[in-house]
């Protein structure tokens, strides 16, 4: 509890003591006058009825009264006096002469009634004994009752004394405290205005104040760029309008100003909406705000959008994740390498050494097939660097489509010469043409590297002296490309694996080869938007499709290739 309050309240306790104090003081004495009034009344009451009875005392003694009505009046007044056991002992004693007198004395006029003086002497007498002690008792009382009007005077003139000063004190600490929380009141609200003026320029945080219910009270400028409300649009509405319909449904907006309102702040991070629907995520502390004696007046609510730096992160993850297969692909393509390099280079070191051994003019042919022995192994060596150096560019988002007019006539009459020298012994690539030939928008460099990569499956997979079909096809919006070989064929189940990173399937133990040339077709044919297909048979062949959409881009007839 603040000082300042327990002051007040030891002060406060201290003067409703004394006031109670002096009201306790005020009814005692108030009391103490009010007895002494009852019995100065009761005894000038028994004075005015000790005065009848002297009267008729009188009338007795002229023979106006008789003995036993005076003896009434002794009765009524020893009933006044039943407080005092003195005075009844004495009007008991008047009581009894009364009675003595009656006994002893004729009624009637007598002139024996003289004899009677005696007993109406001593009757006179008592009755003055108990006038002076009445009157001695008035006067007492009568003192007394000064006295306590006076006390009373006094305490009823202390405690408006007190009070007097105690509202002028009261008026003055009034008047004093009411100033300083004026003054007070101007501060803290030129600051408010001063905070209010620095929170609503800042853009990079929305920065808002809501009331116990959840009801937005204010607004700023960083709040309008992230939730795309205006000030007027959004002040007195609920905040659960930030807020999904799922987070609505489970009472999040809720859960978090009850977490708020019972730690003092709470902090999450989640998915917000802003006014045109879209989803955004934030970072939101809600800290509570309290009055004076401690009741809940309200939240500031602070929201950040992170999306930023939620994105930077997931880029990040993505690219240690890239990183990581791309390691992992590395080691395997090492390992992969260091044994698919050992059966060419074996070979090709056998057969320099037999050519220097044949070197008569009729062994010609025997030289000629070593040297296309160490060609065809030297063109494996190369489309192994090459799928290694493609799929390693693929990974690094190096390799774009960049498309430019292109003759696919000619494109494929140069690639058919370019695998002619990768051909077994006897095998033979046909190339046919159908469509309206034009020139087409196409990644050269792409489509190469595709073509090749075909014919050289088909050539490696097929026996020598087989046939393998490349077929071009131009139709209206596409353009389909087709090489058939009839070679060993992949089976049926292993089919849809064929795409994969180092995917090879169980019928090619033996033929070299590192299972990456298909999967980098295929992320060439995504980057220039088209599609393959394969349709293939064990032991019948296969038959790879890719289909690329065009654009022509002139229509002049290409010259037909022979």
């Amino acid at each position: 509890m603040p000082v300042a309050k327990r002051t007040y309240m030891l002060l406060s306790a201290i003067i409703l003591g004394a006031i109670a104090g002096l009201l306790v003081m005020i009814v005692r004495y108030n009391q103490m006058f009010s007895d002494t009034t009852s019995w100065m009344q009761h005894t000038i009451v028994v004075l005015n009825a000790s005065e009848q009875t002297l009267a008729s005392l009188h009338d007795y003694e002229t023979g106006r009264l008789e003995i036993q009505s005076l003896a009434k009046e002794f009765e009524v007044l020893r009933k006044l006096t039943a407080d005092n056991p003195a005075q009844q002992a004495r009007i008991d004693s008047l009581i009894d002469i009364c009675a003595h007198a009656a006994a002893a004395l004729p009624s009637g006029r007598d002139p024996q009634r003289i004899s009677a003086r005696n007993y109406t002497d001593s009757l006179r007498g008592g009755i003055l004994r108990l006038q002076t002690e009445e009157s001695r008792l008035l006067a007492m009382r009568q003192a007394a009752n000064n006295d306590s009007r006076t006390s009373l005077r006094t305490a009823i003139i202390a405690l408006l004394t007190f009070v007097f000063t105690l509202l002028c004190l009261c008026s003055f600490f009034i008047l004093h405290n009411f100033n300083r929380r004026k003054e007070a009141e101007k501060g803290l609200e030129e600051a408010e205005q001063r905070f209010a003026t620095l929170v609503r320029h800042i853009k990079d945080y929305a920065i808002f104040r809501i009331d116990p219910a959840g009801r937005v009270m204010s607004w700023n400028r960083g709040a309008e760029q992230i939730k795309g409300y205006t000030e007027a649009e959004i002040i007195g509405q609920p905040i659960s309008v930030f807020y999904s319909d799922e987070d609505n449904a489970r009472g999040e907006p809720e859960l978090n100003m009850q977490m708020a309102a019972a730690d003092g702040s709470y902090e999450s991070i989640g998915i917000r909406k802003r006014k045109d629907g879209s989803l955004f995520h934030a970072d939101v502390v809600f800290t509570a705000l309290r009055g004076g004696e401690g009741q809940l007046t309200g939240f500031v609510k602070i929201t950040r959008d992170i999306s930023d730096q939620i994105r930077i992160q997931e880029e990040m993850g993505h690219a240690l994740s890239r990183e990581k297969q791309l390691n992992e692909m590395k080691s395997r393509f090492v390992t992969l390498a260091s044994h698919e390099f050992k059966t060419p280079l074996s070979v090709i070191l056998s057969s320099t050494n037999l050519i220097g051994k044949y070197s008569a003019p009729e062994m010609e042919d025997k030289r000629q097939r070593h040297i296309n022995r160490i060609k065809s192994n030297v063109n494996n060596l190369k489309q192994l660097l090459n799928d290694f150096l493609s799929l390693e560019k693929l990974e690094e988002g190096v390799i774009r489509n960049d498309p430019s007019t292109a003759d696919l006539v000619k494109m494929a009459e140069e690639a058919v010469q370019d695998m002619e020298e990768a051909c077994k012994e006897g095998q033979r690539i046909e190339c046919t043409v159908t469509g309206e030939q034009r020139p087409i928008m196409v990644d050269q460099h792409l489509l190469r590297n595709i073509l090749n990569n075909l014919l050289s499956n088909a050539i490696k997979y097929s026996p020598e002296s087989s046939l393998i079909r490349f077929e071009l096809e131009f139709n209206v919006d596409k353009v389909r490309f087709r090489v058939a070989d009839s070679g060993i064929g992949i089976p049926a189940d292993e089919q849809q694996h064929l795409f994969e990173r180092f995917f090879r399937a169980k019928n090619t133990t033996g033929i070299s080869g590192t299972g990456l040339g298909l999967s980098i077709v295929k992320k060439y044919l995504d980057l220039m938007g088209g599609s393959i297909t394969v349709a293939s048979l064990p032991g019948s062949g296969s038959a790879f499709t890719i289909a690329l959409p065009i654009e022509p881009v002139c229509h002049d007839q290409v010259q037909p290739l022979h």
